[in-house]
């Protein structure tokens, strides 16, 4: 019997051993395996068995020895840290692209540059003062009049088309959280399934944690885990994940007329309302900031940079408004900004060669007054302009050249008296107000800048939000980088530990291996060779 029991404890060290030496093998094999958590054996003493008592204590022996679990090697700690900082890296990660492709935009349009632009058109006016019947110049004016309408339209084209592409990835980003909720419910029951016996199914939470990981960067999540291993996640404080359940995100209209969308909560809404009521993902009347811990997510970082809608000129009527609505936006700040300086100069120079419903406005050399420089693409000088139709306004992207003056430079109204060619006057008005203060890029601000100054002033508002955003992707990262090496010397696999730990398992195998011999060679030779003896 004696025998007996210890061939079933070197029977245990051989299959404990065996049990750490394929956990090692596969360590090594997933040593480059993304998101692989390297795994541990934790051995412990089977129970002991009492054969008799002594004066001091009890009289055991030991069974063998157990693998207690097969557990993997990472801190919770520092991978709820990883992810915090990671869904603020996402945060102001987009908001970054966002700036970079803005200035990108308003750097460079074709080798020429929009402050060479403008600069071009005051200098054909100056030159025009000089000779305001000459053809010539008049002529001039007209190019660069031509060359200002043209970039004013591509840029906020361009502008657009960027908020659209914002638009996409916006949806590529509910979509693709809604495939990661999803796949997280799937490895829920495989983990649930696979450890309801006590084993961990160690490479199935791999591959969860890593979906945890790439969740991070697109919201601001919670999670835990229930009694049964089900992994229950929310984002925004909203339940996600569910215990055989995924709330998945939907989309909606940003606002009335606008072709954005925002995600929101179909479980939550009630869309047989009129007008339904949505339960959206964010609520943006709480300011977006790091004290309130609120910046959080690739996704609430791409919304704010592309904004609700288009914006434009109208936009900085109204101080709060533009502070509420247009200013945590990157791209709806630029686009009302830059409307405002095309705006501007558009309807300064129109106003002054041809006022709205006037008969005593300046002449053209060939008599006829009223006619603008700038036109809009879809309705004529008599209409108003009026902020609640956009294609009334003089806006960048609705305007074009008056075909009229392009056609004819006679009719550039630019005498106030009729038949004198000669007189400067109304051109010297346009210099005079092309230095006159004009308006503020930010409705809070004192005082009012000429065009000059607003853009440059502008174009220096653009520079230092992406410095500012870049500053703090800078930090993030850094600080994301460290936590992450922290996990990774932890959780990584190294070679060099591993192949020493193949080397010690490998022993206590021979070890346990030679157990069981020795122990077969004694009961072989009990077997065959007691009570030989007297047959």
């Amino acid at each position: 019997m004696g025998s007996i029991s210890s061939l079933s404890r070197a029977v245990s060290a051989l299959l404990t051993s065996q049990s750490a030496l394929n956990t090692t093998a596969h360590n090594i094999t997933n040593a480059n395996t993304r998101g692989y958590v390297r795994q541990q054996v934790i051995m412990s003493d089977s129970r002991y068995l009492t054969i008799g008592t002594s004066r001091n204590s009890g009289m055991q022996v030991g069974l063998g020895t157990d693998v207690q679990v097969i557990r993997q090697v990472r801190d919770q700690f520092l991978d709820s840290a990883f992810r915090e900082e990671n869904s603020r890296l996402g945060f102001y990660g987009s908001k970054s692209s966002a700036i970079e492709e803005v200035e990108n935009i308003l750097g460079e349009i074709e080798g020429e540059s929009f402050s060479k632009i403008l600069n071009n058109l005051w200098e054909s006016m100056s030159e025009l003062v000089k000779s305001p019947e000459g053809l010539e110049t008049r002529g001039t004016f007209i190019q660069n009049a031509t060359i200002f309408i043209e970039k004013s339209n591509l840029i906020m084209g361009q502008l657009q088309d960027y908020q659209k592409n914002l638009n996409n990835e916006v949806m590529n980003n509910v979509k693709r959280i809604n495939e990661i909720g999803n796949e997280i419910q799937s490895l829920n029951e495989i983990i649930a399934k696979n450890e309801v016996h006590g084993a961990k199914a160690n490479d199935y939470r791999d591959q969860r944690n890593l979906l945890i990981d790439e969740l991070s960067t697109m919201v601001d999540i919670s999670y835990r885990e229930d009694v049964n291993n089900n992994l229950i996640v929310s984002i925004e404080n909203v339940p996600f994940v569910t215990v055989g359940n995924v709330n998945e995100l939907d989309l909606t209209y940003a606002e009335d007329k606008s072709l954005l969308v925002d995600p929101y909560w179909p479980h939550l809404s009630d869309l047989s309302t009129d007008p339904p009521q949505y339960h959206k993902l964010y609520n943006f009347d709480v300011p977006t900031t790091t004290a309130a811990n609120n910046d959080k997510g690739s996704l609430k970082g791409l919304l704010l940079a592309r904004g609700s809608r288009t914006a434009n000129y109208t936009d900085l009527n109204d101080a709060g408004e533009f502070t509420k609505d247009i200013k945590p936006s990157e791209i709806m700040t630029v686009q009302a900004q830059f409307d405002n300086l095309i705006h501007g100069i558009v309807t300064m120079i129109n106003d002054t060669v041809a006022p709205p419903g006037s008969t005593d406005g300046p002449y053209g050399l060939n008599g006829e007054q009223g006619i603008e420089i700038f036109s809009r693409l879809y309705v004529d000088r008599s209409v108003a302009e009026d902020e609640n139709n956009e294609y009334s306004l003089y806006s960048a992207g609705n305007l074009k050249m008056n075909e009229e003056v392009v056609l004819d430079y006679n009719k550039i109204c630019l005498s106030r008296e009729e038949g004198v060619d000669g007189d400067s006057s109304v051109v010297e008005e346009l210099l005079a107000k092309w230095k006159a203060p004009f308006s503020n890029i930010d409705p809070t601000l004192n005082g009012e800048l000429n065009y000059v100054d607003y853009y440059n002033s502008f174009v220096s508002n653009v520079g230092t939000m992406g410095s500012s955003i870049n500053n703090q992707v800078s930090n993030q990262l850094l600080l994301t980088v460290q936590i992450d090496n922290q996990r990774s010397q932890l959780m990584g696999v190294s070679s060099d530990e591993e192949l020493s730990n193949m080397m010690k398992y490998q022993h206590a195998y021979n070890a346990a291996t030679r157990v069981v011999n020795v122990v077969d060679e004694m009961i072989e030779r009990v077997v065959n060779q007691t009570g030989v003896v007297g047959r």
